[in-house]
């Protein structure tokens, strides 16, 4: 299994929008190995289809599409040939013997997009783990508190309280085994 598709299957439904958005940032790479503008991982790293921006304004008004100023459009006349078999290049992200600063403006601005994106993604999942822990505790504080008000009513003397202190007590290990459930799920995130 690939690891795109194993993160999806591995997901916790519904939080599905609180995990890393591997397929963006897998693209952005892929933009950079197929020679494509820098334009496009900038768009990418914005979480924008490059194809929405560069697509001219409609005609009609009911389906806009975003104006690009032609300074922001990727320079079509300097064209790369593609790679012959005679001639076998190594892509430059795979390159082990050029630094970083050796490849170019246009692997830096790839690096800085991807860098961006990422930097975006790490912050969503830390916000939404922020949240979840909060709830969480606030869950934990209420459970404790009840089961603190409980032990303190004591034994119960007739049979009625009896079976009101049961279903009290059965709720307060219910929340515990919910609230245990829940952190479970949030170990995975």
């Amino acid at each position: 299994m690939k690891f795109g598709k194993q993160i999806q299957a591995e997901q916790v439904p519904g939080w599905s929008a609180y995990y890393l958005d591997y397929k963006f940032l897998k693209k952005i790479i892929s933009s950079l190995t197929a020679n494509r503008p820098a334009s496009e991982a900038a768009a990418l790293a914005l979480g924008v289809r490059p194809v929405d921006i560069l697509k001219p304004v409609s005609q009609n008004h009911s389906t806009p599409a975003i104006r690009v100023p032609a300074s922001a459009q990727p320079d079509t006349s300097n064209t790369v040939e593609p790679i012959t078999q005679d001639e076998p290049e190594e892509p430059p992200i795979l390159s082990a013997l050029q630094q970083d600063d050796d490849r170019g403006s246009d692997f830096q601005a790839h690096k800085a997009a991807f860098f961006f994106k990422l930097e975006r993604e790490l912050e969503k999942i830390n916000t939404f783990y922020l949240q979840k822990e909060a709830e969480l505790k606030l869950r934990l504080e209420t459970l404790l508190s009840k089961r603190r008000a409980a032990a303190m009513r004591g034994l119960p003397d007739t049979s009625e309280e009896i079976t009101v202190n049961h279903v009290e007590w059965s709720a307060v290990e219910e929340g515990f085994r919910l609230l245990e459930r829940d952190l479970g799920k949030l170990q995975v995130l």
